[in-house]
């Protein structure tokens, strides 16, 4: 499934399969947002797929957040993929679900 990154109110919701072909537009989209804003807030709710290139874009971009002293929420423990994936690759600290 091909990804999608759509914005309801002040949160930015991925949906769709983050995976190789798609980290690419996350990173960047994610990125110019840190450059604009102090918080961001993401979703992974409806997330379908997500490997192992797409948990290192993740990583990345909670990176750059805490870097430059941003607030960098992230919404999707309630997900079964995101959160297995997380656990797995022992990146749970990862999710701020309070927004």
């Amino acid at each position: 499934m091909n990804l999608q990154i759509v914005q309801n109110a002040r949160k930015f919701e991925v949906i769709g399969d983050f995976t190789l072909n798609n980290t690419t537009h996350v990173k960047e989209h994610f990125n110019n947002l840190l450059d604009h804003y102090d918080e961001v807030v993401m979703s992974l709710k409806k997330v379908q797929k997500i490997d192992h290139k797409g948990i290192q874009v993740l990583k990345d971009i909670y990176s750059k957040a805490n870097r430059r002293n941003k607030i960098l929420f992230v919404f999707g423990r309630d997900n079964n993929i995101i959160r297995k994936a997380f656990e797995k690759n022992k990146v749970s600290y990862i999710f701020k679900e309070n927004y």
